[in-house]
């Protein structure tokens, strides 16, 4: 914990009566402004306990939810990785920026979107073009987000078996099943390698298949942030965001020896690998952007 900031683990009621988790690390000071988080594919708000505290100690309201189906806003009936109404899994995102904007009625809202969670804010963005002050987007996984091999199948398994699921676990690399990420991950009993295919085929169809159509309707200050050690179709698909994105000011900053967490920035834990100053790079990045905007 850093000294001074305080996590407040909590549930928000939404519309329906589902209760979403979400992380809030409370702003040390004042800069009258907010920052809502969206985890990536499988995991939850936990990732970003270290960004959260330092732009927290910076004077931001930081807020990180579990989107719903995953981390601790499983549903009752429900594995994680699966949820009943994608379209309301969407809702659950607007409904808790109404809630940030409300609670801090004089802040500026940004959105910070990681990996899957960038197509998230994009969708967002452009679907409520005047709620957000900014955004900003790491490491966008879009491109080929789950193999074509089984990309191809989703009609089919939403038609025969939309419940079942799909483990990721198959395709990841023998050197990362191996390393110390890939072990802290399996461990962690709030991350999932598996998603039903029905909440696959909703991201496809709501999510990666619009995401330059949505980045083309974004207009609002947005900065990029990747690791040149990162996937080379996260690499490629960065780029491609970028040069679509409606707004004037753009920018895109690349970490030269990261990978997809950032020197674990952005990860469920801080390890050996990674020194402290490294992530102050990152985080830095976020705070200097955020004080411009």
């Amino acid at each position: 914990m850093v000294a001074g900031v305080k996590e407040i683990q909590q549930h928000f009621k939404m519309t329906d009566g589902f209760d979403l988790f979400c992380r809030h690390w409370k702003a040390v000071g004042a800069r009258k402004k907010s920052v809502i988080c969206i985890h990536g594919i499988g995991g939850h708000s936990g990732f970003f306990r270290v960004l959260g505290q330092d732009l927290a100690k910076d004077g931001l309201e930081v807020y990180a939810l579990d989107l719903r189906g995953f981390g601790n806003s499983k549903e009752e009936t429900l594995p994680r990785g699966d949820t009943s109404d994608f379209n309301r899994h969407l809702q659950d995102v607007d409904e808790i920026v109404d809630f940030v904007r409300k609670r801090h009625l004089e802040n500026k809202v940004y959105m910070f979107g990681w990996s899957l969670g960038v197509l998230y804010t994009l969708w967002y963005s452009a679907n409520h073009p005047d709620s957000l002050d900014g955004m900003i987007l790491a490491a966008p996984y879009w491109v080929g987000f789950m193999p074509r091999i089984y990309s191809s199948k989703i009609p089919s398994m939403l038609r025969s078996a939309p419940k079942t699921t799909y483990d990721s676990y198959k395709n990841w690399s023998r050197d990362f099943k191996e390393s110390e990420e890939g072990k802290i991950l399996l461990q962690d009993p709030l991350f999932t390698t598996k998603r039903s295919w029905r909440w696959l085929g909703g991201v496809k169809r709501n999510l990666s298949d619009k995401v330059l159509q949505n980045a083309s309707q974004t207009k609002k200050p947005t900065l990029i942030i990747l690791g040149e050690k990162d996937d080379i179709d996260i690499r490629t698909g960065a780029k491609q965001i970028l040069e679509s994105l409606a707004t004037k000011d753009k920018s895109i900053q690349t970490f030269l020896d990261a990978d997809h967490f950032f020197y674990h920035a952005i990860f469920l834990k801080t390890t050996a690998k990674h020194n402290p100053a490294k992530r102050k790079q990152v985080t830095s990045v976020v705070k200097d952007w955020l004080s411009t905007h």
